[in-house]
């Protein structure tokens, strides 16, 4: 195990996802809600906005401290579906840890848990780190000694019915799936995007300088994302600072990017 990925183990692992999908209708604030059930330090983070009501074309994103992307509501308890495709991006690190963990998640129970795929995307010792992560029914599980590489093409896939829960990530390039099946539960809303990243202290991790990151091929049911009617979401810090903008569609409702702009 490399250097890196053995810092990242001690420093950075023993943390969790900061899940952005526990959204509820409200004023568009953020706060940390839940009782921080996804690993040591970690808690939902929720940014308390519409996920529906407006329409893509009609919508400014709203700003959280944990999430970029888009999200909407389904019909409670429906068999959904939320698959995406991204390429691992380019990271140019400091000695700063930093990190985010682009994901497609599928809130469930009223938005009391979540099960999510996605992957770790985070700075390590000045060295880029990026491994896939499980959340399922609100348990993580970390795959640190798996490790992928910029460039690599990824499937996020996560699927929550009453009867069973899947969540699973595909390395397309090097053939690599982790997948775990769960208990089913009821899901209440879907999203694509990039998730915050706690430390086991609970606090948030910064933003990696990723550049751009493009979700391709956004399905929720077999339906493009835009038919949904999202909303969009982009990220803040404390101070009010975009430190990611959130795109709007491409042309054919499937895709958008994410857009670095401040650490």
């Amino acid at each position: 195990m490399s250097h890196a990925i053995r810092m990242l183990v001690a420093a950075v692992a023993v943390g969790a996802l900061a899940m952005s999908g526990l959204m509820t209708a409200g004023a568009a604030s953020a706060t940390l809600d839940g009782p921080g059930t996804h690993g040591p330090g970690s808690g939902y983070f929720s940014p308390h906005a519409g996920s529906h009501a407006i329409g893509l074309e009609a919508a400014a994103p709203a700003s959280t401290r944990a999430f970029a992307g888009y999200q909407t509501a389904v019909r409670a308890g429906s068999a959904t579906v939320a698959t995406a495709t991204f390429t691992v991006p380019t990271l140019s690190c400091t000695a700063i840890a930093r990190a985010i963990a682009p994901g497609a998640g599928v809130p469930a129970n009223n938005y009391q848990t979540a099960s999510v795929a996605f992957v770790f995307t985070g700075c390590v010792n000045g060295r880029a780190v990026y491994f896939p992560g499980l959340v399922v029914n609100g348990t993580e599980t970390d795959y640190t000694t798996t490790p992928f590489a910029a460039g690599d093409v990824i499937i996020l896939t996560t699927k929550v019915s009453v009867n069973r829960t899947r969540a699973q990530v595909t390395d397309v390039t090097t053939g690599v799936t982790k997948m775990i099946i769960g208990t089913g539960a009821r899901a209440s809303a879907a999203y694509f995007g990039e998730n915050g990243w706690f430390t086991s202290s609970a606090s948030l991790l910064h933003v990696p300088d990723f550049g751009k990151l493009t979700f391709t091929n956004c399905l929720i049911d077999g339906k493009t994302l835009a038919s949904w009617k999202p909303h969009a979401y982009q990220r803040v810090n404390s101070g009010g600072t975009v430190q990611i903008s959130t795109g709007g569609p491409w042309p054919g409702g499937t895709a958008f990017t994410t857009h670095f702009q401040h650490t």
